[in-house]
């Protein structure tokens, strides 16, 4: 809906079906990790990510922080907090999963 009606508006306002498109898009992928199915596999080697066909792997040996919030996991290669961990790091939701396990398994794999 909401998709819709910043669609509508930018038609509206702007008179351009190009730009209501462009908005309509770039609103879809920016909400696609809600919206796609994301399914998380933690192995001996690593955590991956598979999202839309897209596979995100990050090693054990690359990861140095968890970071455990209300509905997800932050893996990150950074020691401390950086600006950059959002990107190079992993956002893993927990939404489904035994969370005590799954934040278990991930502060006993990361690297101190």
């Amino acid at each position: 809906m909401v998709v819709l009606l910043t669609s509508w508006a930018v038609m509206v306002s702007l008179r351009s079906a190009f730009l209501a498109g462009l908005a309509a898009a770039i609103l879809l992928v920016s909400v696609s990790a809600f919206l796609l199915p994301t399914h998380y596999k933690l192995d001996d080697d690593g955590v991956e990510e598979i999202r839309f066909g897209r596979r995100r792997f990050r090693a054990w040996r690359d990861l140095r922080r968890v970071q455990v919030g209300p509905g997800a996991a932050l893996v990150s290669p950074f020691a401390r907090k950086h600006w950059l961990e959002r990107h190079r790091g992993m956002l893993l939701y927990l939404d489904g999963a035994p969370r005590d396990e799954v934040v278990a398994a991930l502060k006993a794999r990361v690297a101190k």
